[in-house]
């Protein structure tokens, strides 16, 4: 269990929450780090440097098949930052569920700095490998969420899996987050597209950074199950990660993650989150994923390198 932390100066009400006490954040000083996350993304931009957390060299494990949907875009040019002909409609279906389909807006092309600046843009333009897999996963056991209030953390400008549970499952609640009111303002339109699918289950977008305190002390408790895909790549917001969903998790809540190791980041974020759930780290989750990454390591080793591209999944119960 959490140990009480109120003796900080910081004066946290929530004494049984990791690290808050050391690690209360003034809401301006987040914006500050935001902004300097996003000076620093621009300049790598600039400086043609690619690091290992934007490869794409491999895109797909092809778990989910698409086809370009009928054109209805309703978001002005100018609040998105990116050239209308890059914004495309597709549908997105599975073989597991054959009645499931769903409408996603992916934004490609060159986004401007002001779009960055809110949080990173590493999720905002493409589907990356974890949150396919994460979708893939919640679709085949969507039984889990049945009425259940679902978050997803950091889901980008489509909320993939998000999206997925909230036309596939019977939960109660699906509220779709990411730090980047570009990636918000995109799901938006996605979620008023696909309305006529969620049936009983409320579904709601909103900004979230996962510190800042005054939005997470409105979510204390709420949630029973947490979803996250690619989300520990950066080195400063494993531990806002874990305390955000140390916070939003009801008692015995679970967070249900999916990244690569990454030189050693999902080790990492294990060990902070240790204190405060029960951790469970499954490498072999579903017979298709993994037989194609084995079949991936021979086949195409030439694009597909496992520490960067498969995702391990993590379970995490709160204590």
């Amino acid at each position: 269990m959490a140990s009480s932390q109120d003796d900080s100066p910081s004066g946290c009400r929530h004494s049984d929450c990791p690290s808050l006490s050391a690690r209360r954040v003034v809401t301006s000083a987040a914006r500050e780090r935001w902004k300097l996350l996003g000076r620093a993304l621009k300049q790598r931009a600039t400086n043609g440097k690619v690091e290992a957390i934007s490869v794409r060299r491999f895109e797909s494990f092809g778990l989910l098949k698409t086809r370009k949907a009928r054109e209805d875009d309703s978001i002005p040019t100018e609040r998105e930052g990116v050239n209308k002909e890059d914004a495309k409609w597709f549908q997105y279906t599975c073989d597991l569920v054959p009645s499931f389909k769903m409408d996603i807006r992916q934004l490609g092309g060159s986004f401007t700095y002001e779009a960055l600046i809110g949080f990173n843009n590493t999720g905002n333009v493409c589907i990356w490998p974890s949150e396919e897999v994460l979708t893939y996963y919640c679709l085949k056991n969507k039984e889990i969420f049945r009425d259940q209030r679902v978050c997803e953390l950091g889901g980008g400008m489509t909320c993939l899996a998000g999206v997925a549970v909230a036309v596939a499952s019977a939960a109660e609640e699906v509220v779709l987050t990411d730090g980047n009111e570009k990636s918000v303002e995109n799901v938006e339109q996605i979620v008023k597209r696909n309305s006529a699918q969620f049936r009983d289950t409320r579904v709601t977008c909103q900004v979230l950074k996962w510190d800042e305190q005054d939005q997470l002390d409105r979510l204390t408790g709420v949630y029973d199950h947490v979803i996250c895909a690619d989300c520990l790549f950066f080195d400063q917001y494993r531990q806002p990660l874990v305390d955000c969903i140390y916070r939003i998790l009801k008692p015995n809540g679970v967070a249900t993650i999916f990244a690569p190791r990454r030189n050693q980041t999902l080790e990492d974020f294990c060990r902070r989150a240790e204190p405060f759930f029960r951790v469970a780290t499954v490498e072999n989750y579903e017979e298709v994923v993994w037989a194609l990454h084995l079949k991936l390591q021979t086949e195409d080793r030439d694009r597909y390198n496992p520490d960067i591209h498969y995702p391990i999944m993590l379970s995490l119960i709160k204590q």
